[in-house]
């Protein structure tokens, strides 16, 4: 669907501002303050669609029916191909969780919550505590690390890989073709050349998890994976095409969110002695402060819909086909829902943030990225000392959807 030039842009005022440029990547939070107290619903013309940036706009938005999740043709218009075509990518997407409605979300998120049990999780602690201790340990000795690459990315990858049943001698393969399809999604202006990257891995990727699943289906293993291919609801289960785009969507959710969020809760942390100090002579705050590090500078930083009619919202006119990002990073720095929004208070009660979405799409892995930040966080706060970043730059990557720093370099004591 093409949609054609929106009639009455929005001005954008006095201050000047531009999605996807370096300065928003590294600091979003003074337009999102912008947006939420003069424009709360605003055109964007240059990209053309829409933000949501207040709390209650962005709550309310991800449980209305009328925004859609499927939003396959703005994706087609915000992309062009290269030497590949990318249909492959695109029917991939169409089958995901994250980017369908009822009745196909309904069917696709119950199949596959029947092999995220708690039980299933809760089996998983003592795995990740002992991959944060694999981790970490070969650093200690040098007193230095640098986060994001030594551990932060390592871990998620990891743990997702390891409940999938990827062998390790794969991870680093999976690493990067995971990272080329979040490429693909986070960033608006993807090239031909990213975009051919991305269907040269999802077309390996899928290579290797049909090999899988074809031995998944003769010999169960106690995996995720394995789970998910044996998952059944009333005679129904995952085809293999729904199977293949649900593990591309499982390790680039599960792996980037998370490995982001310890980026920018420790960043976070180094920038607020204080608080950082809190948690080492209270470690049982861990719960409230993965919620109040989430809500601070989450990795993730917004999500699209796409507008199934035309609506007025705000006293806008939004017209049917037209796409929708919601700020929930600005939604939850919004002072009408949050005190202090710009204070970070590892103690904050009734923290409802949406970090993690709300209604019918909320994070299926949210237990798991949880459960992962409060163990790795807390050994790291617990067993460093004396943590300082070893650079005065902090560059932030290039993908604005997920948030958080290119590299952390930290020096320590044991």
């Amino acid at each position: 669907m093409t949609i054609p030039p929106h009639p009455n842009p929005l001005p954008l005022g006095e201050r000047e501002f531009e999605l996807f440029t370096p300065a928003m990547r590294d600091d979003p939070y003074p337009f999102y303050r912008w947006l939420r107290d003069e424009q709360p619903v605003y055109f964007d013309a240059a990209h053309g669609f829409w933000l949501l940036s207040r709390y209650s706009d962005v709550s309310a938005a991800l449980h209305d029916p009328r925004l859609l999740s499927d939003r396959g043709d703005s994706l087609v218009a915000l992309k062009e191909a290269g030497e590949e075509d990318l249909s492959l990518v695109y029917d991939a997407i169409a089958d995901m969780t994250l980017f369908c409605d009822p009745p196909k979300h309904t069917r696709l998120r119950g199949l596959m919550q029947r092999a995220f049990t708690p039980k299933a999780l809760e089996g998983m602690q003592a795995q990740v505590q002992a991959l944060v201790d694999e981790l970490l340990t070969p650093h200690l000795a040098a007193g230095r690390m640098e986060l994001m690459a030594d551990f932060a990315i390592k871990l998620p990858m990891f743990v997702i890989a390891e409940m999938l049943g990827v062998r390790r001698d794969d991870r680093a393969l999976f690493q990067k073709w995971t990272e080329d399809f979040n490429t693909f999604t986070g960033k608006v202006n993807t090239t031909a050349q990213e975009n051919d990257r991305t269907v040269r891995s999802m077309r390996a990727m899928f290579a290797y998890f049909v090999r899988r699943i074809a031995e998944l289906r003769a010999r169960p293993e106690p995996t995720l994976l394995s789970a998910l291919v044996q998952a059944e609801m009333q005679g129904d289960r995952l085809t293999e095409h729904e199977l293949l785009a649900n593990c591309a969507l499982l390790l680039s959710a599960g792996f980037e969110t998370t490995a982001y969020l310890l980026g920018n809760a420790v960043h976070a942390l180094l920038r607020h002695p204080d608080q950082l100090a809190r948690l080492r002579q209270h470690p049982a705050l861990i719960h409230p402060a993965v919620e109040e590090l989430m809500r601070f500078d989450g990795s993730v930083q917004f999500t699209g819909r796409m507008a199934a009619d035309d609506m007025t919202w705000g006293g806008q006119h939004i017209r049917r086909g037209e796409f929708v990002m919601l700020l929930t990073g600005s939604a939850n720095r919004d002072p009408r829902q949050f005190p202090d929004p710009d204070v970070l208070d590892l103690g904050r009660a009734d923290n409802k943030h949406v970090g993690f979405g709300y209604g019918i799409h909320f994070c299926l892995g949210a237990p798991l990225a949880r459960m992962e930040a409060r163990i790795a966080l807390g050994v790291l706060v617990g067993r460093l000392r004396n943590v300082q970043l070893a650079t005065d730059e902090i560059l932030g990557r290039d993908n604005f959807s997920v948030r958080g720093p290119v590299a952390l370099p930290l020096t320590f004591d044991v």
